[in-house]
Parts: C-alpha cells; structure tokens; sequence
C-alpha cells in the first residue's frame, strides 16, 4: 500500500550525536574540509563536503548526498543532509527496505483500510527513526514531504496482466486533462504526470527482471526463489501514485483540514474582531489556512501551527491521500466487453418491455434502433467509443444519444475486453502467497 517515502528530519544541531554520523561518511574523489559551520572558518571536527574556491578561498557548503547500506537486505537507503537548512532528508522504499523487493507489500495482514495503514506507517516511522539516530528524537522534527501510494493486481497470467494495461492505455487520454499534464504511454506502462502528483501503471514482472532481480541474485532476504518472484511479478500490474507535497497540501486546503487549528477564525464575530484589533494575528491566520505546511508525526497545538505552519500529519490527513489513490486506481478499472450479439439479445428484451407501454410518448422514448446501435456495438469491437465520436461519422448529438443507449444496455466506455476477467481490487491473492510474511 505505501512504498516510497521521504522523512525530513529537521533542526539536526539538536542532536549532535546524529549529525556527526551523518556528517562522517565521505567518498572518494571529494575535496573535504572541515570548517566553522558559522562563519565558514577552516576549523577541526565537523567533516563535511563543500565547494573551495582556490582563488578567493570562499568555501561554499554543498549539499551532502549518500545512501545507507541495510544490513538485512541489498538495498540502500538514500539521504541528503543539507547543512546550511540544517536538515536530512531521507527517501527510500519502506517494502524494500523491509524485505529487499516491493513485490512484497507494505501493508498489515488482518486490515489494509486507511485506518490501519495509517497507524502502522507512523509505528514504522518512529522505529525507523531510532534506528538510524543515536540519540532520542523529537518526533515534531520529523516531517512527510513525499509518499508513494502502490497496489500490485494479479492477474491470471502474464498475457493477461498486459492485455488490460493494453486497454487501459485508451483510457489515458480521457483522464488527462489538458497538454500541461503529461502523460505517456510504452510497451508495458503508462504514466501521467502534474506538478503536485504522478500516476502511472506498470507491469511489474518486466520492471522486476530490470532491476530487483539482479540484485536479490546477490542477497535476497525475502526466502522466496528469484524465479517464483519473477513468475508471480509476471502476473502484476502495479498501480503507483506518488504525491508530492503540494498535493497534500491542495488536499488540506480543498478539504479544509486546517479547520481544527483555527476553528475560532471561523465564527464571523471572532473574526471581525481579530480583523480590527490584531490584524498582524489576522493575517496570519489566512496565511495559515492558505499556503503550504509542514507536515510533522506528532499532534500540534493551535499557536505553534500558526506561528511555524507545521501541522500534524494525521489519520485524516493520510485518509485524503488514501482516498485519492484509490479513485485513481478505480478510474481504470475495465469491464468485460458485450459481443455483439449480447448487445442484440438487450435491446430486443428492452424493446419487448417498449411494448407494453400504452403511452405513445413514453413508447418512444423507450424505443432502441437495434440497426444503429447494433453497427456501432460491432464498431466498437475494434474502436473505443472516444474514437469513434472524434471520427464524425455521426453528428455530435445524435452519436451521445445513441452512446446513453448503449450505455442503458450496459455497454460502457470502460468495457474493453472480452477475453481477460478483470480482477477483483482486494488483497486476497496476495495474502494467500505471502501471507505468511506478514505473520511474523
């Protein structure tokens, strides 16, 4: 359910035990000094890398990146430690870093609800957190500025997983709404792209043979065989939305989740009077409900969330998110295409319940043309319904008139396929394979 994530840990001085193993590391190849943090002073102690000038012996501080090595897994986490805005940043995929491969999923066993994912991401955050730090850390230090959102689909078969992203692909451009949001489609993927958020659908069993196949080679700590991962990645498509920090940020505005922060700002006479007799306070609280925030692990009070724009990043919070994903998923959810014939058989059972209407207006109304819609029904066996409106083979009103009807028969412009039964959106298949390992 989740993958990706990016924890910000912010005010790194306050924990000098933390920032000196975060300062340490260095790689060949780099000049490194060690200079007064303040005024840029070539000093001892406090190694970290940064730009000389030879000719001015200005020494600009870089941004530090590295990665972690996780004992357990092949995989590596990712840091970026920003000296001069005192913090670290941390991006890193939890089912990776967990069990090595995102195959494996990051989600509970007895209860996938947004719920119950929330409270287990902030149980994993703080066991995280103390196991990279060397000191306690406040936990209003800690901030989510990304989170990936993820499903894996199983189908019955290789063949079967890429003919219906085949399909869902007709769906892509239907979805983007206009060329500022780029979307793209290749062989075995799809994704669409804004600045707040990116969607993409993708078969997992290529991307698996890419990437997490050759290195499990060398370390694979899931206890599955490399080649019944890769025959069951083969049957996935995986669904991933990665929400940026200004989609959350639109989410809590949209919502108006900021309410509980300032819920007296909301009654006209408080208002009015914070207005009159402390506009700066006024202007800060529209400030507040109006831009960004930083989205911290631990709960908030009122002043401290007007006067920092931090908030917590809380179960209503995530179950926005939650929420978002899933009605990206079900956007592109297919049904089952009608033959032609099953479109025929409809309309002369509609047309037979036409017939019992005494009302010559009603009758009407009720009545299908089982030549027309039974071209455009074959029609559509090749061509999406999209396609066939923008060809002007009928007029525009005449073709939506005739599109309602085939859409009473239950002929829809999801329905795509006739030979791949979609599967069903649950975490049933799944669990029945690698159920076992989120017994533990």
């Amino acid at each position: 359910m989740i993958d990706t994530i990016n924890l910000k840990l912010s005010n790194v001085k306050s924990y000098p035990l933390t920032k000196l193993r975060f300062e340490q590391t260095s790689k060949s190849g780099q000049t490194v000094v060690q200079i007064n943090e303040d005024d840029g002073e070539i000093i001892t102690g406090g190694d970290f890398r940064a730009l000389l000038h030879h000719d001015t012996d200005n020494i600009i501080p870089l941004t530090k990146r590295n990665t972690m090595y996780v004992p357990s897994s092949h995989y590596t986490l990712s840091y970026k430690y920003n000296i001069v805005t005192d913090c670290i940043d941390f991006d890193f995929s939890i089912p990776k870093y967990i069990h090595g491969t995102n195959i494996l999923q990051f989600i509970k066993y007895f209860g996938q609800d947004a719920d119950t994912q929330y409270y287990y991401l902030m149980n994993f955050i703080k066991v995280f957190i103390n196991k990279i730090s060397y000191e306690p850390i406040n936990m209003v230090d800690i901030s989510i500025t990304r989170i990936d959102l993820c499903y894996n689909q199983f189908f019955a078969s290789k063949y079967d997983a890429l003919a219906y992203l085949n399909a869902q692909k007709e769906l892509l451009p239907k979805y983007a709404r206009s060329t500022k949001n780029d979307y793209r489609s290749y062989e075995t993927s799809l994704s669409y792209i804004t600045k707040r958020y990116s969607f993409k659908i993708y078969h997992k069993g290529t991307e698996f043979k890419k990437h997490d196949k050759v290195k499990l080679a060398d370390n694979n700590p899931t206890g599955e065989g490399i080649d019944f991962l890769q025959d069951t990645a083969d049957r996935i498509l995986r669904y991933e939305v990665t929400i940026r920090k200004a989609q959350i940020d639109y989410l809590f505005r949209e919502h108006e989740l900021y309410r509980p922060y300032v819920s007296f700002f909301f009654n006209d006479r408080s208002r009015a009077g914070f207005r009159l007799h402390s506009p700066r306070y006024y202007d800060d609280i529209v400030k507040f409900c109006e831009r960004g925030h930083n989205y911290v692990c631990v709960p908030v009070i009122q002043a401290t969330a007007i006067r920092t724009s931090s908030v917590h990043f809380s179960k209503e919070v995530f179950t926005d998110l939650y929420k978002f994903f899933w009605d990206y998923v079900n956007k592109f959810q297919l049904e089952c295409k009608m033959s032609v014939m099953d479109v025929m058989k409809r309309i002369d059972e509609k047309n037979t319940e036409r017939d019992t209407i005494s009302d010559d207006t009603l009758r009407h109304k009720n009545s299908y043309n089982k030549p027309m819609l039974t071209v455009l029904a074959l029609l559509t066996q090749s061509y999406s319904l999209d396609s066939l409106r923008k060809s002007g083979l009928l007029p525009r009103s005449t073709f939506f008139h005739y599109q309602k009807k085939l859409k009473e028969l239950g002929y829809t412009s999801k329905g795509k396929l006739i030979d791949v039964a979609p599967p069903s959106l649950d975490y049933l298949e799944y669990l029945s394979i690698f159920g076992f390992h989120h017994r533990k």
